[in-house]
């Protein structure tokens, strides 16, 4: 199966239609005496039992429940059904075909990771359907402030963010359970991978780089281990294959600070997780400090951040040279002041607040403050104290933070998911 594609609807009510019982979960929207499907979310994963939902509202209602296949697909064909009680009508002429993607284990796309790979179909809303009501939503469910509120939590139990408006009409998961990285375990000199499955006759593990390939087989559920005599090559890839179909990878490319990390992926010793940041140099999405700035130098460290918060993440490393040479903090003070003082700098003059976390990181005896900023979907203001009532913003162009342009900040603000007043 190609990772990436497109699927023709009839197929995927076909397949529908073949199951007893599907897991769903709808969001659906008045329109007169019948109510319009906004967003579908199916699941055909026969190992999960669904805990049925019920949120109904005057406005809109939020089911999660088991359906028989044939009933939604249906519904996927455009033809109007009757769901708890409801009269579902689908938006518009049924799609043609649905955007296929195929996805590794941990791998996050709109809001979900799983530990296993999946296969998902998604088809899109039509771009002229009518948008629901967002007023406060008050009815038999938790209160909301508006429609957007109470998707995020019925789907994801997640706040609200600017991913969270869906723009799919359908999304179909398809679990693919034959086998997966559990859990990989990198060290100075060894590489540990916990392979779970439930099909894995004939299985091999691969372990690929520019310079180096080792190959094992895979005699069931387990600990294989790798040696890694020159350490862990950046370019390297982690495949759990059959012949010439993947069943899941992990690749290692310099690690993204900042931005969502796969939880499969243990670093026993920071030292070859800094090392492998550090090999592509300063960049998009990486800037090195000596020290913690003082005095007017904090400005370029300040709008950086806003930077990487306003863009899609990144790194501060403070104690690392232009050079990328790692020298440590100062002993004096001492790390926690100099953390408390790095938080204090953000806290007086970035708004709003940027999403980010601090993290000490050891090194052969040095201590390196890493601050972690993740994209925060809008964009994020540097408060010159001297001139507080024009706020600065920002962008990142490789190496480089410079001022951010009109239609960049335009731009920015229309993805924000609340106004944000200065």
């Amino acid at each position: 199966m190609a990772n990436n594609g497109q699927t023709d609807v009839a197929v995927l009510v076909a397949m529908l239609s073949e199951r007893a019982a599907v897991n769903v979960r709808l969001a659906l929207v008045a329109d007169v005496q019948q109510w319009q499907l906004h967003h579908g979310q199916v699941t055909l994963d026969d190992d999960t039992p669904v805990a049925e939902r019920f949120w109904r509202y005057s406005t809109v209602s939020f089911l999660e429940l088991s359906l028989p296949g044939a009933t939604v697909a249906a519904l996927l064909r455009g033809d109007e059904q009757d769901i708890h009680g409801l009269h579902v009508v689908a938006p518009g002429p049924p799609a043609s075909s649905a955007s296929t993607s195929r996805l590794r284990g941990q791998q996050e796309w709109a809001r979900v990771a799983t530990p296993w790979p999946r296969t998902e179909w998604t088809i899109n809303r039509d771009a002229n359907t009518p948008q629901p009501d967002h007023g406060v939503l008050v009815g038999d469910g938790p209160s909301f402030l508006n429609f957007d509120q109470a998707l995020s939590a019925f789907l994801h139990q997640r706040p609200h963010d600017s991913n969270a408006g869906r723009s799919d009409l359908w999304r179909i998961v398809l679990p693919q359970r034959a086998g997966w990285l559990s859990q990989i375990t990198i060290g100075p000199d060894l590489l540990k991978a916990v392979v779970d499955g439930e099909a894995l006759d004939g299985a091999v593990l691969e372990l690929s780089g520019a310079a180096d390939n080792q190959l094992q087989p895979v005699d069931g559920a387990g600990i294989y281990r790798f040696p890694l005599l020159n350490g862990l090559a950046h370019d390297s890839l982690l495949m759990l294959r059959r012949e010439d179909q993947w069943l899941d990878w992990r690749s290692f490319p310099a690690p993204a600070y900042g931005r969502a990390r796969d939880a499969s992926v243990v670093w026993e010793r920071s030292g070859p997780e800094l090392d492998l940041l550090l090999a592509n140099g300063e960049g998009q999405h990486l800037e090195c400090k000596r020290e913690v700035p003082e005095g007017d130098s904090r400005k370029k460290m300040l709008k950086t951040i806003a930077a990487f918060a306003s863009q899609d993440g990144g790194t501060v490393l403070i104690g690392v040279q232009d050079d990328l040479q790692i020298v440590g903090l100062p002993e004096r003070p001492n790390v926690d002041k100099q953390v408390l003082a790095v938080v204090g700098m953000i806290r007086d003059n970035l708004e709003p607040m940027p999403p980010y976390e601090t993290r000490v990181i050891d090194h052969d005896g040095k201590k390196i403050l890493a601050v972690e900023v993740s994209g925060g979907g809008q964009m994020y203001a540097y408060r010159n104290q001297h001139r507080p009532e024009f706020p600065e913003f920002y962008v990142r162009v490789g190496p480089n933070t410079v001022p951010a342009r009109h239609h960049e900040i335009a731009t920015g603000f229309r993805q924000a998911p609340a106004v944000i007043t200065f």
